[in-house]
């Protein structure tokens, strides 16, 4: 089997809600530009993906999908489009590619950047609507994240998880204990991401660690679970540093959370990696 074609296309998809759109274009860290690839073979398959990333497909046209769908250098919509394309050629899902599956459900995470409380209420309410149970938060400074939660858990249940995501900008041990302290006593919330980059400050991490009550979760690195200042791994990337950042995690007994940005056929193929790391 060659790639006897491959291309490229730009598409714009908007934002379903006006203050989403608002909020991201301030935000300027992901926009409507979603990257669409169309990879072909000479036995008739065709693949179609996407990805946040432009990813050159010049070089693609006479590989076979076989030897590149490991390769994350090649990017991450055109492997995506390699593992579908060599699923299909063999007559399986591509999680069997992957790995064993271990389980036939993957939870999915809410996500948005920081709003006011009032947006973050609409954007949990429409969350629960679409039946997600969970929501990965953008905590920033400009803004109180008490006030933000205390709002948002009026409108959703006991049991649905708030995953708070600060990006570093706690910066330090002190101011974050004192805020995830806070946090600590608000049910709703699940887990801290970056309070400040642990990786930074590896002795006051491990403090932080023994006075929160609550995970702390740090993306994967060497330094950082050598050390043992995170509760768990953000992981993600390609097809190849995904997988060994999770069996890794297997491997040291913590928890992690898939991270890829796309559409929905990025998370389909998200949902594939999930259903096989343990």
């Amino acid at each position: 089997m060659k790639i006897t074609h491959a291309e490229r296309t730009a598409l714009n998809v908007p934002f379903y809600a006006p203050h989403v759109d608002h909020a991201m274009a301030r935000a300027n860290t992901h926009n409507e530009r979603v990257w669409v690839y169309r990879l072909e073979t000479d036995n008739g398959l065709v693949s179609i993906t996407d990805g946040h990333g432009a990813s050159d497909t010049a070089g693609l046209v006479g590989k076979d999908p076989w030897t590149i769908m490991w390769d994350d250098d090649i990017g991450f919509g055109p492997q995506v489009a390699a593992f579908d394309l060599c699923g299909k050629d063999a007559g399986v899902p591509v999680h069997a590619l992957l790995g064993n599956k271990l389980r036939d459900r993957c939870p999915l995470s809410w996500w948005d950047i920081d709003m006011a409380p009032e947006d973050w209420v609409k954007e949990a309410e429409e969350s629960l609507r679409r039946g997600y149970t969970s929501f990965k938060m953008k905590a920033r400074p400009w803004r109180d994240i008490i006030a933000q939660i205390d709002a948002v858990s009026q409108v959703v249940p006991v049991d649905y998880r708030f995953d708070v995501d600060f990006n570093g900008f706690l910066l330090t041990q002190a101011k974050a204990e004192q805020i995830l302290s806070q946090l600590d006593q608000r049910v709703n919330v699940g887990m801290y991401e970056s309070p400040f980059y642990l990786r930074r400050d590896l002795k006051g991490a491990q403090m932080l660690r023994e006075r929160i009550q609550k995970p702390i979760v740090e993306h994967f690195g060497d330094d950082v679970w050598q050390t043992e200042v995170s509760d768990g791994f953000v992981v993600g990337g390609g097809a190849s540093g995904t997988m060994r950042q999770g069996i890794m995690a297997a491997a040291l007994n913590k928890p992690f959370w898939l991270q890829m940005v796309g559409a929905g056929l990025t998370t389909t193929f998200a949902a594939h990696i999930g259903s096989v790391l343990s």
